[in-house]
């Protein structure tokens, strides 16, 4: 077998992700097959035949050691919290260095640390507070190199301390925390002051001073803000950390305490924690139309036995001593899923149904019982892990909820070799190596648009479909895929509720957590995203965090690092007459189906944010009939007037005398449904000026003086209707957000794995 055969010979993005991030030095894959499996021979056939996947660390630094790399094989880690004095703080700085110069991502939380304004030992009298060390530990993760990347942080913060308030809204300043993740950590009480409308006294005790610090809030009051800080700039999220800390192996342990979480919130861990990452490929578990229940529940048995050798031949690989002392004593490992999405398509549920929803639960039970009983019957062998406690583990709420008779049965005979199991991480470059739904999302969407350059230096445009619509469109003949079934869902598509109720069913059976974010189009509202993280709460859910397109963070994440210089050179000079001028660099395509009288037509509109003004159109193809030729060259020379400086008004003027064409009369005549306009040049200015009006454009120099009023009165509701799409800033194509990761599906660019 060749990578070719493995990923697709059409599978060119795929294959690029292979060779870029997880093949080593030339290797061939049946080499790289060889060191990623450890020689082990079932799991090298898993492997090969898509049933399971080790996470990017595993797959690209598996054996290296072997040549004297320094490099983990774990995703991420928790930092031991810092203390609240100077030498902690800094030393926490360090520790984030050394892991991100493994390869490893980390969590901090800073509630030890003493709020803004307290007394201090030192010249300073008084602390600028735990916010302002928020930056140290930015710079650290900037300045630290990973293979071309960055390091991945998240920073988190109890809501019972004082400085909750500056903490929820640090990143309103976009210049400020760009490399780190922000979670607020909630808990019932605080919860339930938030439904109930009641007061809430957050508290810091300082120990050397013996000074407390209190703050009444309106619980309610900083619930709306920190929504509206979502809403605006997609951070902070919310850990619900009473489920938290509530519901796994360890609950009833009194000697083992949560710490904090990774970077992308579904490994919550103690001090000094890292986690093994691994999927489950679930749509290669379906035969025909039936899902194999029994292949599976093997799959698992193995999958957990692969991920404690790689914590046995990983162990000394660590960065500290601290967290090699917590792998030894708890050894966590994290075995997810990816591909749900594109699962419940290939057996015709549509995603977020009831039935959808009991049928992941019932694989969610398959897989969290064999989980636990492949680790009771390696704890036969090798013993449990050190810290195992048979009376607080035997207690657990959710091992009595999850596990069977038999299962239970082995666990009081031999334990467990492992104290954490299950996770659900979001599988970014996985998913997108491997054409497939990442995690338990919903596909995000089932095409997209690349671009290539010709021999006669022209840009050409062309649609790609991901695998499972393309393959149901071709085996029943659909050419647009509006006309998909419904039970086809996308992430633009998907009702957010049905989301959060999915998170819920699998969290019932995850010790661990489940990376999520809730992508939303542009115009929902700041209750919305209020009411989506109530729901949440109410669900069982660990944690969330949602992304509203469109929203002021996204331009951190899709502008080039040179796009500011560009953007005020763009605006300010005079356009010579008669040149065509360049499209801007972060000119974003939307596509819009137009139906006209004789069949149905994309057109793809080029809007720029920084020029705020259409830029560019081209029209991808046409319907069956018609005169689909004049009509791309319609679009080419709208497109070529707006370049040369005109505006709709002008394509107005040079279309009005044409004649209405009898195909849209005809197609009126039967009642179809067409757009509006007499001829497919007028239906195309009407979009355009539709498109104008819903971006608040309906002159440049209006939308202008429209958007800076906005800015300046900060409206928390955008009244535009389109959605908008984040963009990559490697190759500038859309980029999906799905469980706190970026992903191009163009480049296989991605952040936050």
């Amino acid at each position: 077998m060749d990578i070719a055969s493995w990923l697709g010979k059409d599978n060119k993005l795929g294959m690029d992700i292979w060779e870029k991030k997880y093949k080593y030095d030339g290797e061939t894959f049946n080499e790289w097959l060889e060191r990623v499996s450890g020689g082990d021979q079932e799991l090298k056939e898993m492997i090969a035949n898509k049933e399971f996947i080790f996470a990017g660390r595993i797959l690209s630094n598996r054996g290296l050691y072997k040549l004297g790399r320094k490099i983990t094989y774990s995703n991420c880690y928790v930092i031991a919290p810092p203390e609240d004095n100077l030498e902690s703080i800094f030393d926490t700085a360090k520790k984030l260095a050394r892991t991100y110069s493994y390869g490893g991502g980390c969590g901090v939380d800073i509630s030890k640390l003493r709020p803004k304004g307290s007394e201090v030992n030192n010249s300073a009298k008084y602390t600028t507070g735990s916010i302002s060390f928020m930056e140290l530990y930015n710079l650290t993760t900037d300045i630290i190199g990973q293979k071309g990347r960055r390091g991945a942080l998240m920073i988190s913060i109890d809501v019972n301390h004082p400085d909750v308030s500056e903490f929820i809204s640090i990143k309103s300043d976009l210049n400020k925390i760009q490399k780190a993740n922000i979670s607020v950590r909630v808990d019932a009480n605080f919860m339930k002051a938030v439904v109930e409308g009641l007061q809430f006294v957050t508290e810091f005790l300082v120990e050397d001073t013996g000074e407390v610090i209190s703050k009444e809030i309106d619980a309610r009051k900083l619930f709306k803000e920190l929504a509206r800080q979502n809403w605006k700039f997609a951070e902070p999220g919310v850990l619900f950390w009473d489920r938290i800390s509530k519901w796994n192996l360890l609950s009833e342990d009194e000697e083992f305490e949560y710490a904090g979480t990774n970077p992308c919130a579904e490994e919550p861990l103690p001090a000094g924690g890292s986690c093994l990452l691994g999927s489950l490929i679930l749509p290669t578990f379906v035969e025909g139309k039936e899902f194999d229940f029994d292949r599976l529940a093997n799959a698992v048995q193995k999958s957990v036995k692969a991920l404690n050798d790689v914590l046995d031949e990983g162990l000394p690989l660590h960065p500290l001593e601290d967290q090699r002392e917590s792998v030894r004593d708890w050894r966590q490992i994290g075995l997810g899923i990816l591909g749900v999405g594109d699962l419940l398509i290939k057996l015709g549920m549509k995603y977020g149904s009831p039935e959808s929803l009991e049928f992941c639960d019932n694989i969610a039970k398959v897989i969290i019982d064999n989980a636990l009983k492949a680790s009771a019957l390696l704890a036969k062998e090798s013993g449990a892990y050190p810290k195992y406690k048979a009376d607080k583990v035997l207690k657990s709420e959710f091992l009595l909820e999850n596990a069977s008779i038999e299962t239970l049965q082995l666990i009081e005979e031999y334990g467990l070799r492992n104290s954490q199991l299950l996770t659900i991480a979001p599988t970014g470059s996985i998913g997108t190596m491997l054409e497939t739904s990442t995690g338990i999302e919903p596909n995000f969407a089932f095409s997209y648009v690349r671009k290539t350059e010709s021999l006669h230096g022209e840009d050409v445009f062309y649609k790609v479909f991901i695998p499972i619509a393309k393959k149901y469109m071709e085996e029943n003949e659909i050419d647009d895929e509006d006309d998909l079934p419904e039970y086809f869902v996308t992430a633009q598509n998907l009702n957010p509720y049905d989301r959060i109720k999915m998170q819920g069913i699998w969290q019932k059976r995850i010790d661990a957590s489940i990376s999520s974010t809730i992508n939303l189009v542009n115009k929902v509202s700041v209750e919305e995203v209020e009411k989506l993280y109530l729901e949440a709460w109410k669900n069982g859910l660990k944690g969330m965090t949602i992304y509203r397109a469109g929203c002021d963070r996204e331009g951190i994440l899709t502008v080039t690092p040179k796009a500011e210089e560009k953007i005020e050179e763009l605006k300010l000079p005079a356009m010579p007459r008669g040149e065509l001028k360049p499209i801007a660099p972060d000119t974003i395509y939307y596509p819009t189906t137009m139906r006209i009288g004789c069949g149905k037509l994309k057109v793809m509109i080029g809007y720029s944010p920084s020029e705020r003004a259409i830029q560019d159109l081209y029209v991808i193809r046409s319907g069956v009939g018609g005169c689909e030729k004049n009509i791309q060259a319609v679009a080419i020379y709208m497109s070529g007037i707006l370049r040369l400086g005109g505006n709709l008004f002008m394509l107005e003027k040079a279309i009005a005398g044409v004649s209405g064409c009898t195909s849209f009369a005809v197609a009126r005549s039967k009642n179809q449904e067409i757009s509006k306009g007499n001829t497919c040049p007028s239906a195309i200015l009407n979009i355009l000026k539709n498109f104008e009006k819903e971006m608040g454009l309906d002159a440049h120099e209006k939308a202008i003086q429209k958007i800076d009023e906005e800015e300046r009165k900060e409206i928390e509701s955008s009244e535009r209707e389109a959605d908008y799409v984040t963009r990559c800033p490697e190759c500038g194509e859309i980029i999906d957000v799905t469980g706190g990761c970026y992903t191009c599906r163009s480049c296989g660019f991605s952040k936050c794995e």
